[in-house]
């Protein structure tokens, strides 16, 4: 019987393991094992009046490694104040271009459409910047590290209704959901944005995270604007305060 089960081992012709002269041995010891980063382009979530995206990914760093602190680790609920300086210093590496995919006779082609930035936002080393042209929209994502080289990331979308400028005390939202400006769609490298018009009675639009805390939007100029860290990490509602000190719910789902 013993016999009999030897004759089933799939592995009875193997050369023993860890001899000098085994070939196998020696092509798998030297196969290249370093770990090699996966780096994707941002997924995003768009409205219903989007045509086409392009996403374009430029020196994504944003990786977690076993015992690195947590991804985003100064980011602030509240966005920093910036002057009009500032506020273009850091959207200048977002460029003034965003990219459109049109159906031509010699097949598809992408096409520049000039954008400036509309919205600038800042919180910790991250500044989220939204730039706007002809019914074209980017979002620009960009890492200013201390101790490290800087990292844009941008996405763009032909959207034909951004122009329009919603009511006095209202805000429409443009696009809303997750990204990743790293490997995955979950994790380290997600965040949840969301960004839109707003009306010129808005003073202010506060959201509030899966934990429990307030975060604060930015609004400026009849746009608005706001992110956080993680997968879905900010609720559909928000609270807008009008400049007349009333306040009402509103749905930020992108529809």
């Amino acid at each position: 019987m013993m016999a009999e089960l030897e004759a089933l081992d799939p592995a009875r012709d193997l050369r023993a393991p860890g001899r000098e002269d085994d070939d196998a041995l020696a092509a798998i010891l030297g196969t290249d094992r370093r770990s090699r980063r996966r780096v994707s382009r941002p997924a995003l979530v768009a409205s219903a009046a989007a045509a086409a995206v392009v996403a374009v990914a430029v020196g994504v760093t944003l990786t977690s490694t076993l015992g690195a602190p947590p991804a985003y680790a100064t980011w602030t609920p509240v966005p920093a104040e910036l002057t009009p300086a500032q506020a273009a210093e850091r959207a200048e590496p977002c460029g003034t271009a965003a990219h459109e995919i049109v159906d031509g006779p010699d097949g598809s082609q992408v096409v520049e459409v000039p954008v400036d930035p509309v919205l600038t936002e800042v919180r910790g080393e991250y500044a989220y910047v939204i730039l706007a042209g002809d019914g074209a929209v980017t979002q620009c994502f960009v890492t200013t590290p201390a101790d490290g080289p800087q990292d844009v990331v941008t996405t763009d979308a032909v959207l034909p209704g951004a122009a329009a400028v919603p009511g006095p005390g209202e805000v429409t939202t443009l696009e809303s959901g997750t990204a990743s400006w790293s490997g995955s769609g979950s994790g380290d490298g997600a965040l949840t944005s969301a960004f839109g018009r707003a009306g010129d009675d808005v003073a202010a639009i506060e959201l509030t995270l899966d934990d429990g805390r307030a975060v604060q939007a930015s609004v400026d100029d009849g746009w608005w604007a706001v992110w956080a860290p993680g997968d879905a990490s900010l609720g559909t509602e928000a609270v807008v305060t009008r400049t007349d000190g009333t306040t009402a719910k509103v749905a930020l789902d992108g529809s």
